[in-house]
C-alpha cells in the first residue's frame, strides 16, 4: 500500500510545483491558447498541463521502483505485449467474444479510440480531468479488489497527477477561468492511460473487470464521441469537424454554469463506473450490461440530436 500511496503523492507534488514553473516558459515554448471564437476564455492561457502529468508520472514511476521490479514484467512494457484484446467477454450471449486475428489492430484501435474521445472530452475546464479522475477511481477499485498491485500503482500515480493538474485547471469559487490547460498532450496522455487500463485490467490472466465493465467505467467519453460522429456523418458533415453539439454544451445551453456541468458529469462517470463494478460482482450477465449500454447509446445519440435542434446549439 506504501508504494501506492507514494506514487499518488509524488505525482501530486511534482504536476502541483511543475505547473507554475513550466507555466512561465510557456509564453517562449509558444504553448499558450489565445482568446477566439472556440476558446471560450480572456486573455492567453497556458497549455502546459499535459506536459507536467507527463514529467510527474514519469518521474512518480521511476521513483516507486516499478520500472526495476523482477518479480513482474514492468506493466507499462506490457502496454505492447500482454497488453492486447484477445476477447470481448461474453458480449452478445453466454459465449465468450473471441477476437483472434483481429486482436492487435482492435486494441489499437480501441486505445485511439479512448484517446480521441478524451481530447473531446477537453472542451470545458475542468471536464477531462474530471472524467479522467472519475475513471481512475472506478479502475483503482477493480485493481485495489483483484490484487493487480502494479497497475494498482500505475493508476494511482494517474490519479494523483491528475488531481493536481485539476487545482490549476478547474474553475473554483475564487477563480472563474482555468489557469493552465492540459492540451492535446495532456488529454492523449490521459487517454492512452485509461485506454490501457481498460485492456490490462479486462485481459488480464486474473482480469479484473469484465471488458463491458471497463466500457461502462468509460461510459460518458466513449458515448459522447460515438454519437457525435455518428450524427455529424448522418447530417453529411465531416465526424471530425468541431460543433456546439457536446454533452456539456447541451448542459450549459439549459442553464448549468461551466463549473455545475463539470461537477455533473463527474459524478454521473463515477456513478456508472461504480454501478457497473458492483453489477458485475452481484453476477448480473456480461451480455445483459452490452444490451443496456447499447440502449443507451442509440437512446442519447436520438435525444441529444433532438435537444441540439431545439436549443439550437451552433453547427447544426
Amino acid at each position: 500500500m506504501m508504494g501506492e500511496l507514494s506514487g499518488f503523492l509524488l505525482a501530486l507534488g511534482i504536476t502541483a510545483a511543475g505547473i507554475p514553473v513550466l507555466a512561465r516558459f510557456a509564453p517562449g515554448w509558444r504553448l499558450v491558447a489565445q482568446a477566439g471564437p472556440r476558446m471560450q476564455h480572456q486573455g492567453s492561457i497556458p497549455t502546459i498541463g499535459g506536459l507536467a502529468m507527463g514529467i510527474a508520472f514519469l518521474a512518480a514511476y521511476a521513483i516507486t521502483g516499478l520500472s526495476f521490479r523482477s518479480a513482474d514484467l514492468s506493466p507499462l512494457l506490457a502496454l505492447t505485449g500482454e497488453a492486447l484484446l484477445t476477447h470481448l467477454g461474453q458480449l452478445m450471449s453466454p459465449e465468450l467474444f473471441t477476437l483472434g486475428r483481429w486482436a492487435v489492430p482492435l486494441s489499437i484501435f480501441a486505445l485511439v479510440g479512448v484517446m480521441n474521445a478524451m481530447n473531446m472530452a477537453d472542451g470545458l475546464d475542468g471536464l477531462a480531468g474530471a472524467l479522467a479522475l472519475a475513471a481512475c477511481i472506478s479502475f483503482g477499485a477493480a485493481a485495489g479488489f483483484a490484487r493487480h498491485g502494479p497497475e494498482f500503482t500505475v493508476i494511482c500515480i494517474t490519479a494523483g497527477a491528475t488531481l493536481a493538474f485539476l487545482w490549476f485547471n478547474a474553475r473554483l469559487p475564487w477563480r472563474q477561468q482555468a489557469a493552465v490547460f492540459m492540451g492535446d498532450t495532456g488529454s492523449l496522455l490521459l487517454g492512452l492511460l485509461l485506454g490501457w487500463f481498460a485492456v490490462r485490467l479486462s485481459m488480464s490472466e486474473r482480469a479484473a473487470v469484465a471488458p463491458i465493465t471497463a466500457v461502462w467505467i468509460l461510459a460518458l467519453p466513449i458515448a459522447d464521441t460515438v454519437t457525435l460522429l455518428v450524427r455529424r456523418s448522418l447530417r453529411g458533415r465531416n465526424p471530425f469537424h468541431a460543433d456546439r453539439h457536446h454533452m456539456h454544451h447541451i448542459l450549459i445551453a439549459f442553464g448549468l454554469s461551466s463549473a455545475r456541468t463539470t461537477a455533473l458529469l463527474f459524478w454521473l462517470a463515477l456513478a456508472l463506473g461504480i454501478g457497473a463494478l458492483i453489477g458485475e460482482r452481484l453476477g448480473v450477465p456480461q451480455y445483459a450490461m452490452f444490451y443496456v449500454y447499447m440502449a443507451c447509446l442509440v437512446g442519447w445519440g436520438c435525444a441529444s440530436e433532438i435537444l441540439c435542434r431545439r436549443l439550437h446549439l451552433g453547427g447544426s
